[in-house]
């Protein structure tokens, strides 16, 4: 199963959006057009399934409802913060269907509350809220049913495909030095990624380990081995060794690592744990401080590992060596683009003038490098940085 279908209305930058997923999405756009966006929409629904998570955490994580609300709603979608998805496969597109949409609670308390709930099951409504139940007793609004356990038994299979999403974006800084990000568990930027990493089962473990240690050898010069071991304290530690002239070779932990060879660690430790169940994966340009011959095989890196486990994977990226792998196709990119009223999205492959180009022999990295450029970027050069 896999998000077929993803719609978003009123969330942040994107006022309207609705795109057809498929197997893999690679999201594009200007700084600030929306694409991490897009990304945590996703997240937003994953983090109403973890414990410890629900709405209003999940809510209050993103700066309150007011941060979530596009600054461009005003009647959009009766001002509603809405996202909707379709989960499905290839032979049925909506094998599932859930929609929320929420606002913030009159009367000063301003908590975030459910406007509307509903999900289906190839075709018939199994929920729809409010109800009865929450007409009777309105603080029933404030938590969604998909995080409920007594409540979400009929459509659990959600709740269990969003739970088990992977997303990745790891800051080297904070991997080094958790106590940045508040070692907190599920943390985006890596605060608890090796504490996760050492506490899955240590067969299985020593098994990713050794896989991710096969594909490090081919990118990292001298790279030799991968471990997690612990400290004095009992704390875990990702550490490296690479082969010189001892013997022994040199070991490094993750106060060592280059910033390159901790990302990329960390890409293929997310893509082996979340393809063991085929879960959803989402890269946060997966492109940072790797060399750009690593960049250009990203895409059939990323194909291997959805081959053999139907993973479905969305990342962002500014890299045009990404992009210019063969295999990526136009139905693949998702385009963002400002505009004086939101962001707005629309698939490579739509774009009928792009499409053109592409048939005309224009490589489809160039392609996407001018729709997703800022305009009058050249003038970034004139600018006068150093005037008083």
């Amino acid at each position: 199963m896999r998000i077929t279908h993803l719609g978003l209305r009123n969330w942040r930058t994107l006022k309207n959006l609705d795109v057809a997923l498929g197997e893999r999405l690679i999201i594009v756009g200007a700084n600030a057009s929306g694409k991490s966006n897009l990304l945590d929409s996703i997240r937003f629904i994953r983090d109403l399934t973890l414990d410890g998570g629900g709405l209003q955490q999940a809510v209050r994580d993103r700066g309150g409802i007011s941060h979530l609300r596009c600054l461009y709603a005003r009647n959009n979608n009766r001002g509603l913060v809405s996202v909707f998805v379709d989960l499905g496969d290839d032979a049925t597109k909506q094998v599932w269907r859930y929609e929320l949409s929420i606002k913030g609670e009159k009367g000063g308390l301003n908590r975030p509350i459910i406007a509307s709930e509903r999900v289906m099951f190839n075709g018939e409504v199994i929920l729809d809220r409010p109800d009865e139940a929450d007409r009777s007793d309105p603080d029933r609004l404030t938590q969604t049913a998909l995080e409920q356990i007594s409540a979400n038994k009929e459509f659990r299979d959600i709740a269990e495909f969003f739970s088990a999403t992977r997303y990745l974006h790891l800051v080297p800084q904070i991997i080094r030095d958790p106590g940045r990000g508040g070692d907190v568990a599920n943390d985006p930027f890596g605060g608890d990624f090796i504490i996760r990493d050492y506490s899955a089962p240590a067969r299985r473990r020593e098994i990713w380990l050794r896989r991710i240690t096969d594909a490090l050898k081919i990118a990292v010069p001298q790279f030799d081995s991968l471990q997690i071991s612990t400290d004095e304290t009992g704390r875990p530690h990702l550490q490296g060794r690479y082969a010189n002239w001892r013997g022994t070779g040199s070991w490094q932990d993750e106060r060592e690592l280059s910033d390159g060879t901790l990302r990329l660690v960390g890409l293929l430790w997310t893509l082996v744990e979340g393809g063991r169940k085929g879960a959803l994966v989402l890269l946060e340009e997966p492109e940072l401080s790797l060399h750009p011959e690593v960049v250009r095989v990203l895409p059939r890196i990323l194909a291997r590992a959805q081959r053999s486990n139907r993973s479905q994977v969305l990342l962002t990226t500014h890299s045009p060596d990404l992009l210019a792998d063969e295999g990526v196709r136009p139905d693949e990119v998702l385009v963002l683009t400002v505009t004086d009223d939101g962001s707005v999205g629309s698939l490579l492959s739509d774009d009928a003038d792009a499409t053109e180009l592409i048939q005309l022999g224009f490589a489809l990295d160039e392609v996407v490098r001018k729709r997703s450029a800022p305009a009058n970027v050249e003038q970034l050069a004139l600018a006068d940085l150093l005037r008083g």
